[in-house]
């Protein structure tokens, strides 16, 4: 048997191709240029879902009726009819009945309106009746300082009505872009609101820097009086606007901080105002629009900091009411509160859904707080906008179909569940006892492997009866139930070094529209896996290690949940993330002398040959140490880390690490990193030739909070670290042009270099001790000593007392580098990774406990930073009242991950010093002399301006995520049923 280490270097030589084109396809040696047809898989019990049905389902409300590339619906007041827009300016109507087989047009605006290129909404007046005005938003080229428009449009009387273009009156105008949002809405109290996007496209983000800036009309909620022109304008600015009074701020704003603000909504009995906010990276937001909010786009997105160094706008930045992770939701369309009669369960419900997905979610708001928010369909309408009659009935567009639906209950919700919960029940295998594919699953092998904690990974595919493979761009076309099988592996405790007990086995399946996946775990019997809830699960195994002591090591097994599947198995980067000729362009047999396995792929019949071959080269082995550092290095970033550090993907940085990208072009060669530089100094993504100042290895290196890849693995890997140390070594400085204060980085690195050149000929004169302690002193000094202990630099008495001292290192940046080398038993267990939120919440807290844990508890001191009435200290903020403030959830949230909602009077500001100190805290007073931080201690630190090169606010609280680490969930659960109380 091929030992773990070869498998890991050479996947290629796994003979998982070979043994499948000689069992399945009856391929030999002499047969190498006519490979058969491979038998079809007729196996398969793979389709449908595990989980129940959804309530509804949608139906064509208007079956004989298509209206290509529409946007907007509305009803015309005193008509059963419904005006309908298209992308283009083309308005149609058409009356409110089932049967009806014809619109008739309106308009066309695109034809006789000058320079329009597209056109988003319409609205009609609510005294429209009497006027007879409607109210269109439409667009001309992009970054135009008028391109986009706000005009008015009168209505004949007659029936079928039209518009004459002429009757056009431009109400406001703003500057065209990417990003228009550009939704009419009139509000309970007849004036009109606007909404506008940033005006960018999606990358860089908000290029304008406008989402924070008052000075003009993007990103943001407008609101004018069109009823009462001034001042030379066909509208009003109305009186109580929030920034009437603000210097140099545009008086029509109503709120602002908002990305692109597609769709919105008033619920017509409370009159709440709903937005939806298109996202950038990693969430979508509904925001409930306050008068004068701040929605903090481009410093945070949602919750999450993007710039946190931005200036802010004059308002504090308030959360979203509900942000969706792009795991669920990546282009969200509000619709309404719905008070229909139709389908009575939904009265009252917010019902919102998203253009990308199809998904669609309810919830009420009752009292402040979203309750009951569910989902209700899962369809595949690309759902463009969601419009009413005048009964209240709602209508769904779909833009990419033409077409119009309502939801309808689903008739198949009570449909007994047929997906297999065995693996033995899915048809892929004949046999697991040895894992024997069923006859035409096909085994097949990539060319490099992404870190699995240690695991190796055998590979399947299988198609429905003969289905095929079609090589498209942007992504592939694949047959509805095609399946894509990987089964990982270790050398578990008593099975000896070379014996590989499987641990699951995880399955994509493309159910017709969406790639959907599952994992299965297996039995320590190794007779059959069973399928894990979407929650995922952890387990604790002890692993064949013989260089650990007693031969075992001990290893927590992270079983990810379906969501964390789909963040790295997303729409941009592909859902099959290895399957692509870069992956499969290698020889079939073990001499390297038969075709490609794509090619072997085509000619049995898998995939269908596309038209032009790949542009790129094969990746190579990132382990393998005869490969050139540099492919090596790209390779490993493209497998282990491209999947979301590319355009639109869902990585919160900008640094691009897909292969096919020039390394100039990547974003991380010399850029300072937006997400943290953990104590760094000189932090650059990629700093060249000096891996000890880039974030990219120390977040390789590292445990806990911030470690990369944070998804699908949780062990270190020390020979992918290693290799992306030495390709950062050799890149030449003169890459990046120096940053500001990087002399000053560059001396820094030299003194910590000679002090680990004597660190290293240590002798009986010199101080070994306090030169370890100097390099504890820095995080890039930290990273050297941990170097220097992996390359065996160090005697091993001096590598005892280092690794003590790490270990227990005050910083957390520099303890989490040396939490590796301590006995599972003495590690950590971090909360923030191994916190079940439902299960906490589900627990009962006793008040009592929890009070005395806040003020009493050693090692977590709450009182030290937060006040309760007239005891603890305020670093942070006064909890007297937070269980009015948050409910039982927000709390937990608070104290799991208190980073991703941080009350702007409590932002950390980092100061970075010429001498190379890094300060944070809390910002207490700034001039020209002076600036004045309060440390989590309470200290109040004064730091002269001339000292201070870069003063940055951070997207970090300085309550440190990982406070509460060694709480357990009871402890836990007490706490937060304490805190609910204090009201």
């Amino acid at each position: 048997m091929l030992s773990d280490r070869l498998l890991r270097c050479f996947p290629h030589v796994v003979v998982l191709w070979q043994i499948a084109c000689l069992a399945q396809c009856g391929w030999t040696e002499d047969r190498k240029s006519e490979l058969p047809k491979r038998a079809p898989w007729t196996t398969s019990r793979i389709t449908g879902s595990p989980d129940p049905q959804y309530p509804y389902v949608t139906e064509q409300a208007f079956p004989r009726l298509k209206i290509d590339f529409c946007l907007d619906l509305a009803a015309m007041p005193g008509s059963d009819r419904l005006f309908v827009m298209d992308q283009f300016g083309k308005i149609v109507s058409f009356p409110n009945r089932d049967d009806v087989d014809n619109a008739d047009l309106v308009v066309d605006l695109k034809k006789d309106v000058p320079g329009l290129e597209y056109a988003y909404s319409i609205v009609f007046h609510p005294d429209f009746e009497r006027n007879r005005y409607l109210y269109v938003c439409y667009i001309q080229a992009p970054e135009l300082p008028d391109g986009t428009h706000i005009a008015r449009f009168q209505v004949s009387e007659t029936n079928p009505p039209t518009i004459d273009p002429k009757t056009e009156t431009t109400i406001i105008t703003w500057l065209s872009g990417g990003h228009n949002g550009c939704h009419l809405k009139f509000g309970p109290e007849g004036f009109l609101y606007i909404s506008t996007g940033d005006g960018s496209g999606a990358n860089p983000p908000d290029k304008l820097r406008t989402g924070q800036d008052l000075s003009d009309l993007l990103s943001s909620i407008l609101r004018i009086d069109v009823d009462h022109p001034e001042l030379g304008r066909n509208y009003r600015i109305p009186a109580d606007n929030p920034f009437v009074e603000t210097p140099g701020a545009r008086g029509e704003i109503w709120a602002y901080g908002l990305r692109n603000p597609w769709r919105m909504s008033f619920d017509r009995k409370t009159g709440d105002l709903w937005v939806g906010d298109v996202g950038w990276e990693l969430w979508e937001m509904l925001d409930r629009i306050e008068r004068g909010g701040n929605y903090g786009w481009a410093v945070l997105e949602g919750r999450m900091a993007t710039h946190p160094e931005w200036p802010r706008g004059p308002t504090p930045i308030l959360p979203p009411t509900i942000d969706l992770s792009h795991d669920e939701s990546s282009s969200i369309t509000d619709g309404l509160t719905y008070y229909g009669t139709r389908l009575k369960e939904l009265y009252g419900t917010h019902i919102y859904s998203d253009y990308d997905t199809g998904r669609f979610w309810g919830f009420r708001y009752e009292n402040g707080k979203v309750v009951d928010h569910r989902e209700l369909a899962d369809t595949t309408h690309r759902v463009v906008g969601i419009g009413e009659d005048h009964s209240g009935e709602f209508f769904i567009l779909d833009h990419t179909a033409g077409t119009i639906h309502r939801l309808i209950p689903n008739p198949l919700k009570d449909q007994p569940i047929t997906f297999p919960r065995k693996l033995s029940e899915s048809g892929l295998f004949s046999s697991l006892e040895p894992l024997t594919p069923a006859t035409g699953v096909v085994s097949y092998s990539v060319n490099a492997e992404p870190w699995s904690d240690y695991a190796t990974a055998e590979r399947h595919l299988a198609i429905p009866d003969s289905g095929t493979i079609t090589p498209s761009a942007p992504h592939w076309k694949y047959p509805k139930d095609s399946v894509f099988v990987k089964t990982l592996s270790l050398p578990t405790a008593g099975n000896g070094s070379k014996a590989l007990q499987r641990i699951e086995t995880q399955i994509l399946h493309f159910d017709g529209a969406e790639w959907m996946p599952y994992t299965y775990q297996w039995n320590d019997e190794q007779t059959d896996a069973t399928l894990l809830n979407a929650v995922g699960s952890e387990r604790r195994l002890k692993v064949d290690d013989p260089s650990s002591p007693g031969q075992l090591r001990q290893q927590s097994w992270r079983f990810a949940s379906r969501a964390e599947c789909q963040r790295c198995h997303n729409k941009w980067s592909g859902p099959v993330l290895g399957f692509s000729p870069v992956q499969l362009e290698h020889s079939t047999d073990y001499r390297g002398t038969g075709p490609s396995q794509f090619e072997s792929l085509i000619q049995s019949g898998f995939i269908v040959k596309p038209e032009t071959p790949s542009a790129f080269p094969a990746l190579v082995n990132p382990r393998d140490v005869s490969a050139d550092l540099m492919a090596r290095a790209r390779a490993y970033l493209q497998v282990n880390c491209a999947h979301c550090h590319r355009l639109h993907a869902g990585g919160a940085v900008l640094s691009h690490m897909h292969h096919d990208l020039p390394l100039e072009k990547t974003n991380m060669i010399g850029v300072r990193p937006t997400q943290g530089t953990f104590g760094i100094h000189a932090a650059q993504v990629i700093a060249p030739g000096d891996p000890f100042r880039s974030v990219l290895y120390y977040r390789m290196s590292k445990q806990g909070n911030g470690r990369m890849p944070h998804l699908g693995s949780s062990e270190l890997d020390h020979e992918g670290i290693a290799l992306i140390h030495d390709w950062i070594h050799q890149l030449p400085r003169d890459l990046a042009k120096p940053a500001i204060g990087d002399d000053i980085a560059v001396n820094l690195r030299r003194e910590e270099s000679s002090q680990l050149q004597r660190l290293c000929q240590v002798s009986a004169s010199h101080d070994p001790i306090s030169v370890a302690n100097q390099l504890l002193s820095s995080t890039s000094g930290a990273l050297m000593l941990l170097r220097a202990i992996d390359q065996r630099q160090l005697p091993s008495s001096l590598v005892a007392i280092v690794v003590d001292a790490g270990a227990k290192h005050p910083e957390s940046t520099v303890r989490d580098l040396f939490e590796r080398f301590l006995p599972p038993e003495q590690r950590i267990k971090r909360i923030g990774t191994a916190a079940n939120p439902k299960q906490i919440l589900a627990l009962t807290g006793d008040a009592d406990n929890g009070k005395r844990f806040f003020f009493e508890a050693t090692g977590v001191s709450c009182k030290n930073c937060h006040r309760v009435q007239t005891e603890g200290k305020q670093v942070g903020p006064d909890l007297t009242t937070i269980g009015k403030k948050l409910s039982r959830p927000e709390i937990l949230e608070s104290i799991l991950e208190p980073s991703k909602r941080i009350d702007p009077k409590f932002v950390t500001y980092l100061a970075e010093l010429d001498d190379g100190r890094l300060l944070t805290g809390l910002l207490v007073h700034q001039d020209d002399q002076e600036v004045v931080l309060k440390d989590a201690q309470d200290k109040v630190v004064k730091i002269p301006v001339k000292t201070i090169e870069q003063l940055v606010p951070q997207g970090q609280s300085l309550m440190p995520d990982s406070l509460f680490r060694d709480m357990t969930a009871q402890q836990l659960a007490d706490l937060v049923e304490y805190l609910s109380h204090l009201k």
